[in-house]
């Protein structure tokens, strides 16, 4: 998502040096990128002590400006550390958040999304007719090549789908059925399909199982490798998760399934072709902001009643685009 403002700035600033500062075992995703000079990373790990020795050592490269857009104690830590710089720090819409988690009140602007929300603290600097840049990740022709051969040898040599179906957290995962019948509708669409995710998504073995005839690489490819793979399809489907935001930075339409999370949430696609399948109405939902909190229903409702047809038909809608 960050990468959007990260276009802004380089827009205006066309002749800026421009460093990315984030934690060591995201930083690859962000490799190549054409509007960073340069990634600085932070162990994940790293204790209080580490965290404001890095925030000093910031503070000697006299940066002139410091954009916060995550706003953390971490990020709290290091920016107090940054005498020398003026500073611009995005500001969370907790309360209004806390009541629609809460009280199922909305007090978002129809117009709201997560880039807007990330360009709020900068918009002075912007140019007032500027429109919000789509998110991007860049990658090289040979990592896209290398995936592409690598799918040759598993007997892929065709136009393919990507099925993202794990989170991190469970209550965002749509069930095995659902994705049995759309893996039918990709392959009927002649598709052929790929499964991806974390070695710790559990969904991908049992959806192997029951479809032996698909590729499944969770577990199998680092993040680069991952999003290669992702590049070339004709489409991705899966949960409000980082990959499927990926899949959009690269380009790539997606169908996103969501559940607990919402668009004031800070989830949902961008691209015009992309297409939001939810369950609308629901008084329950959004009920957090990332999907951590368990379900207080004696059912989760927000993705069990989500049929395979309304998804199915999204997908036909996407790949006649």
């Amino acid at each position: 998502m960050s990468t959007s403002p990260l276009a802004s700035l380089r827009k205006c600033f066309p002749e800026a040096r421009i460093d990315f500062f984030t934690m060591n075992d995201y930083s690859s995703i962000l490799e190549g990128h054409p509007y960073i000079n340069e990634i600085l990373v932070l162990e994940r790990a790293a204790g209080f002590v580490q965290i404001k020795r890095a925030g000093k050592h910031l503070n000697t490269m006299d940066y002139d400006l410091v954009m916060d857009l995550h706003n953390t104690l971490r990020s709290k830590i290091i920016r107090k550390q940054m005498k020398n710089s003026e500073k611009r720090i995005l500001k969370k819409p907790r309360w209004k958040r806390f009541q629609l988690f809460q009280f199922h009140i909305n007090r978002f602007s129809d117009t709201f999304s997560q880039l807007s929300l990330l360009h709020e603290s900068m918009i002075d600097l912007l140019d007032t007719e500027t429109s919000i840049p789509k998110t991007s990740l860049f990658l090289s022709e040979s990592e896209k090549q290398i995936a592409l051969d690598q799918l040759k040898e598993m007997s892929i040599f065709g136009d393919y789908g990507v099925i993202i179906p794990g989170a991190a957290w469970k209550q965002k995962i749509w069930n095995c059925q659902g994705y049995t019948e759309v893996i039918k509708e990709l392959e009927r669409n002649n598709l052929h399909v790929v499964l991806m995710g974390s070695s710790s998504d559990i969904i991908c073995n049992e959806l192997s199982e029951i479809n032996p005839q698909v590729v499944d690489l969770h577990g199998k490819t680092n993040l680069r490798e991952t999003l290669a793979f992702i590049s070339q399809a004709k489409l991705v489907i899966g949960s409000d998760t980082g990959f499927v935001h990926g899949a959009e930075a690269l380009g790539v339409p997606v169908v996103m399934i969501m559940g607990p999370t919402s668009v004031e949430t800070g989830g949902g696609p961008n691209l015009p072709e992309s297409i939001i399948v939810e369950s609308e109405d629901l008084w329950c939902r959004p009920c957090s902001q990332n999907g951590r909190k368990p379900c207080y229903r004696g059912e989760q409702v927000c993705m069990n009643s989500i049929n395979p047809g309304t998804v199915k038909t999204a997908v036909q809608k996407v790949l006649e685009v």
